[in-house]
């Protein structure tokens, strides 16, 4: 190029060149898997990911997507489970994923556990790697909430929300899901607090001396849900409570199953009824006290309640890093995957590709500042291209350096998740030109003839012409065509005029495909113009 030295290859050493490229690109890319072949005159590619030999390897992004071991050692991808997720709100969240049965692990500031007695199941579970089993009597779970939580005591009851999925295995009268509620001495020795327990094989949510009107009056308010609850089930329950208006409800999967507004009469726009814990009340949360079967992820949040109904996200991403492929003009030709698509779900398969490098999570249709040495350049994000399973894609689509594919997943009301098993994509080599055989280089007057024979390649674009006065440094200037390197089109031979008569000129030139890859040096050839050439 230009101000640049350009140093010499023989056919020999252009051959050795692109067989040693082949081989680097294959030790050096080891994690996708290639496999290699040609077909006709081009030579083709296979990346794969997934499956029970390749695994997803070099995934930058799973967004609500998660891997599943599958029968004959397959490696899946589907959609994360509705599991709930730490967040602002959250003060305290038991997914009973890290337990033994006299210790339970979980982050908060606010809470400690106390007694740990329960049985860890890694096979009866809602989400996650395992679930609380209350299998004999004794079993319980106590915390102790500290200053500063929504349950201590002689606070004023703020909005918050208790959710909880629970899988009964037989039902107790009294049993208790959840508690923070004791006896206290006052004027009178009298029971305060809340509680989620069974009765006549309901679940229901008791709210004692808890509540008062504006003249002192103590209220008590329970919440019964409608259904009895089913035995070895999983099932989600939720209370919410809206401080600002007053508002109770309760939920069973995810539907509004009982409701009250806590005001003095019992309406909508009424006085509220004012809630505060009664500030000699120190007992600990009590989980599972009485209760046999499951609880998996028990949930205290400030505000509304807030979770997602089913077991599934309702849809997800997972992207590939940028790969770096062999050659600039190297295309995907060809994309096939395994899946299963039932109920409604689908997976939709993308890809991008550039000549300059972008990042994993860049956005499409932005641009970001390229160093160019030279002025300041942009780099335009390339749009995502959908691609059809097992469909050849258009030969017009050009190729690039970097690659990167994406495969979204849709799941079905949240019931229902598509697995993709595997996906393989076939790219087509494009390697640069080999090096034209320059023939001829006859000196004129003024000026030099040059002769080569065009090469086999279909995708050629242009010959460059590198002129110099030294052997491999072509640096000239002066010819009517400008200085080196000419360009001088999809031709075979060419006139360059403009030399100086008796002044020695070296010469060699080079293809261009239509991927602007450029082809090692041709073989150098020495004329000198001359005024005795007519």
């Amino acid at each position: 190029m230009t101000g640049s030295r350009k140093k010499k290859y023989s056919r020999g050493e252009n051959m050795m060149k692109k067989v040693l490229c082949v081989l680097l690109f294959v030790t050096s890319a080891q994690f996708f898997y290639p496999q290699t072949e040609f077909i006709g005159r081009s030579e083709i590619t296979f990346l794969h990911w997934g499956g029970s030999a390749h695994g997803w390897h070099n995934l930058s992004l799973m967004k609500n997507v998660t891997t599943e071991r599958g029968p004959m050692g397959n490696y899946s991808l589907r959609l994360a489970d509705n599991s709930p997720i730490e967040n602002e709100h959250t003060e305290l969240l038991l997914h009973f994923d890290e337990l033994k049965r006299d210790a339970l692990y979980f982050e908060s500031a606010l809470y400690e556990p106390e007694l740990v007695d329960i049985f860890p199941s890694m096979e009866i579970k809602k989400f996650g790697a395992g679930a609380a089993g209350f299998l004999y009597f004794g079993n319980t779970v106590r915390i102790q909430p500290l200053p500063g939580s929504m349950f201590s005591a002689g606070e004023k009851l703020a909005s918050f929300s208790i959710d909880f999925f629970l899988y009964p295995t037989s039902i107790h009268e009294g049993g208790i899901i959840f508690s923070w509620y004791a006896p206290v001495v006052g004027k009178n020795v009298v029971y305060t607090g809340i509680k989620a327990f069974f009765k006549n094989g309901r679940l229901q949510w008791l709210f004692e001396n808890v509540f008062s009107d504006s003249a002192g009056r103590m209220f008590d308010i329970i919440l019964v849900e409608p259904a009895s609850v089913r035995l070895r089930e999983w099932h989600h329950h939720a209370l919410s409570y809206d401080a600002v208006s007053g508002f109770l409800s309760i939920y069973y999967d995810g539907r509004e199953s009982n409701l009250r507004w806590v005001t003095e009469s019992g309406k909508e726009g009424s006085t509220l009824l004012r809630g505060r814990f009664s500030p000699y009340l120190a007992a600990p949360l009590t989980v599972g006290e009485n209760f046999y079967g499951y609880i998996d992820e028990l949930r205290i949040s400030r505000g509304a309640v807030s979770y997602q109904r089913g077991d599934y996200r309702e849809s997800g991403e997972v992207r590939s890093e940028v790969l770096t492929l062999p050659s600039r003009g190297t295309r995907p030709v060809m994309f096939n995957w395994k899946s299963i698509e039932q109920s409604g779900t689908a997976v939709r398969v993308f890809y991008r590709q550039s000549d300059m490098y972008f990042t994993p999570d860049a956005e499409e249709d932005t641009t970001f500042p390229v160093e160019s040495g030279v002025n300041d350049e942009f780099l335009e994000i390339p749009g995502w291209i959908q691609v059809k399973n097992g469909g050849p894609l258009p030969t017009d689509i050009g190729g690039g350096r970097y690659f990167q594919w994406k495969a979204d997943l849709y799941g079905t009301l949240g019931l229902f998740s598509p697995l993709l098993h595997e996906l393989h994509v076939t790219l087509e080599l494009d390697p640069p030109p080999s090096a034209p055989i320059l023939l001829k280089a006859i000196p004129l007057d003024g000026g030099v003839r040059l002769l080569w024979v065009k090469n086999k390649e279909s995708d050629i674009f242009e010959y460059r012409i590198y002129y110099g006065s030294s052997s491999g440094y072509y640096f000239g200037r002066g010819s009517d065509m400008g200085q080196s390197p000419v360009s001088a089109g999809n031709v075979s031979g060419l006139e360059l005029r403009g030399l100086r008569n008796e002044e020695v000129y070296f010469f060699s030139i080079t293809a261009v495909d239509d991927a602007g890859q450029e082809s090692g040096f041709s073989e150098e050839m020495i004329a000198r113009p001359s005024s005795v050439y007519k």
